[in-house]
């Protein structure tokens, strides 16, 4: 817990202005304060784990100098208001863990650059906007386990710095897009419960940084793809529930790196080979 202060000279006068409200863990209980729009030098608003409630101000939308709001795990309800699409410095947006609920804002297309964008675990409805094609300096986004509607989006194709992509029951349609193809920095891709048609694999021989591939109950037709031991980064593996085929390939015998590799649920056949029975309780 901590408050950062910093003394400014301007004019022979001595201007002292927060720049950071870390609270972190501190039991706190009652409401998100309107009036910390006060300081206008604040940089970063830290509140995760506490028992926070009610709704996110509305005021903190006129924030100028603000990149970091951390609001994981409390007990916040109503909707991300679309002021909060003002805060064109913003750079992280954590709201994990929370009741909030409704439709995300369009506004929140907005945030130029926005690096982290955290929505999981909270009861958001509607389709992803489409403003959110423009999030272009986004390396991390998580919003799986939500109820959102539509399907995943194909403007994902724009986010080419993402490095971490979680979209576990986030209640979106499939298939995932073929245009999943051009996140080549993805090193972490989580992906599941999705309903709608059935799909071949999605191409992703060309994301040699992967380390964690989550592909769990996805609709996924076909044969398990060869280009899979390329991925020499890869501990986990998670393409179980799915309807994929055919028999496991010799070649992932070369993913020695896996820890974790889940296959169950699908129609696969022929025998298990000699270096997965080798492998223990692991696979």
């Amino acid at each position: 817990m901590y408050w950062k202060k910093i003394k400014i000279k301007r004019k022979n006068t001595f201007l002292y202005c927060w720049k950071y409200s870390v609270l972190k863990a501190q039991n706190l209980t009652g409401t998100l304060p309107p009036e910390l729009v006060n300081l206008p030098y604040l940089e970063e608003i830290e509140l995760t784990l506490n028992y926070l409630s009610g709704t996110i101000p509305q005021q903190w939308g006129s924030f100028t100098r603000l990149l970091n709001i951390s609001l994981l795990g409390n007990r916040l309800t109503g909707s991300i208001p679309i002021e909060l699409g003002n805060i064109s410095t913003l750079k992280s947006l954590v709201l994990e863990f929370n009741m909030l609920s409704g439709s995300l804002p369009k506004e929140l297309g907005k945030l130029i650059n926005i690096e982290r964008l955290f929505l999981t675990s909270n009861n958001f409805t509607g389709e992803v906007p489409e403003t959110f094609a423009g999030l272009m300096t986004m390396n991390d986004l998580r919003i799986g386990d939500n109820n959102f509607s539509g399907k995943i989006p194909d403007f994902i194709q724009n986010w080419t710095n993402l490095e971490k992509l979680v979209i576990q029951a986030s209640g979106l349609n499939g298939p995932i897009p073929r245009h999943i193809a051009f996140l080549e920095n993805l090193s972490d891709l989580r992906i599941s419960d999705l309903r709608g048609p059935e799909a071949n694999f999605p191409r992703l021989q060309n994301m040699t940084k992967m380390k964690t591939l989550i592909l769990r109950s996805c609709n996924i037709t076909g044969q398990l793809p060869e280009y899979l031991w390329k991925m020499n980064k890869l501990t986990t593996l998670d393409l179980s529930f799915n309807k994929l085929t055919g028999e496991i390939p010799s070649s992932y015998n070369l993913l020695t790196q896996v820890d974790y590799m889940y296959l169950t649920g699908n129609l696969l056949s022929g025998p298990v080979p000699y270096w997965m029975l080798n492998r223990g309780s692991s696979m």
